[in-house]
């Protein structure tokens, strides 16, 4: 029985999670990157948290995509993107990730979260300015799940499933409206459209994977060096709220040893880079498990060309209210409480206040640890 009353919420928040990244991906297109190769980058996600049992799963974030594609060149983003995952996994190999937070101490790392919070309810609030109605359903009914769900173990999934499936609902039935990928598309980029070819044994369907030579040059070296920056601040960042929801703890060695292979295959056709997130899956029955049926799932579904044709019917304003909830109730107000009551609160509040400011938890991290290690010599503290 224990198991029947189980599987609801697991399958529950294994949908959810893949609604919530599926605008994530559609914006990578609007990047101009290709989809279909990202498929290959979830299963290897899913096969990594499988082999090291990490909670974290990988997926599509705006943040990262928006870093990897600041230049409009596809051939310098993905070469970046290639280079990154290298210094990543040198990174990783030695326990880097894992030294940079013991180093950073609970106050840094705490304040940087709370910072990541502030970040996350922030892109609700600019959600709410972009699509208002679709939004403010989101929000109202995902505030009303959490008070409702608030004593069940699985109020995370029910908050991110009734307040996407009711925005959703009210833009596609009452509204009468889709989301029209292609306006989106910034000037200078390339729409990249995936056939609607499933079958893998068909050559056509293997059009959609061209091999993109990599480069070495000054705009791929820094546009690496931002990435490797950006995703030590989000596997700490991410992959500690998500472990903390799920109530256990995140190897960050492990997480971005797999979030780095998972890119390999992505972009080396063309594909969007992969990070980890903060995930519905953490708060679920048997989170680690959910994680990896959620990247296998999505695999699949990019590979068979089926994210493309949903696009037009999920509004990424549908997120809007389990953002809010998820940075504020879940990550601003607890890990405030932990910088308030750790021994260098002051180093904690300036990570905080530089991470929502740079809208970069690394370099909120960076400005902390310097707080830390320096201010008392020049009487801060």
């Amino acid at each position: 029985m224990e198991f029947l009353s189980n599987l609801g919420p697991f399958i529950l928040a294994v949908v959810a999670v893949i609604i919530n990244g599926v605008p994530q991906l559609l914006y990578a297109q609007a990047r101009g990157f290709a989809l279909k190769p990202a498929g290959f980058a979830y299963l290897i996600g899913g096969f990594g948290n499988l082999i090291t049992g990490s909670v974290t799963p990988i997926s599509a974030q705006a943040e990262t995509i928006t870093v990897a594609s600041v230049k409009k060149n596809l051939r310098d983003n993905v070469s970046s993107i290639l280079l990154a995952a290298v210094f990543m996994i040198i990174i990783s190999a030695f326990g880097g990730v894992t030294k940079i937070s013991e180093f950073a101490g609970v106050a840094v790392i705490s304040g940087m979260m709370s910072g990541v919070g502030l970040i996350l309810a922030g892109v609700s609030l600019d959600m709410f300015n972009q699509d208002k109605r679709t939004s403010l359903v989101s929000i109202v009914t995902a505030i009303a799940a959490y008070a409702v769900f608030y004593n069940s173990p699985n109020k995370v999934v029910w908050t991110i499933f009734i307040s996407v499936v009711a925005s959703t609902a009210d833009f596609l039935l009452l509204q009468k409206r889709r989301v029209d990928i292609a306006a989106s598309v910034e000037e200078g980029r390339e729409y990249m459209r995936m056939s609607s070819e499933w079958r893998f044994w068909k050559k056509e369907y293997w059009k959609d994977f061209k091999l993109i030579k990599p480069r070495i040059n000054v705009n791929v070296i820094l546009g690496a060096l931002s990435l490797v920056m950006l995703n030590i601040g989000a596997n700490i960042s991410f992959g500690g709220i998500t472990a903390s929801i799920a109530g256990t703890s995140q190897n960050y060695d492990h997480l971005s040893i797999i979030n780095s292979l998972a890119d390999f295959p992505s972009a080396l056709f063309g594909g969007p880079p992969i990070e980890a997130i903060i995930s519905g899956t953490a708060g679920a029955p048997w989170p680690v498990a959910c994680g990896i049926v959620f990247m296998f799932t999505t695999g699949i579904l990019i590979l068979a060309g089926l994210i493309d044709r949903l696009g037009k019917y999920l509004p990424s304003q549908s997120i809007a209210g389990f953002l809010l909830v998820i940075g504020f109730a879940l990550t601003f107000a607890p890990n405030l409480s932990a910088v308030a009551g750790s021994e260098n609160p002051m180093s904690g509040y300036i990570a905080m206040g530089v991470t929502a400011w740079s809208k970069n938890p690394f370099i909120g991290m960076v400005v902390g640890i310097l707080v830390r290690y320096f201010a008392q010599y020049v009487g801060l503290i």
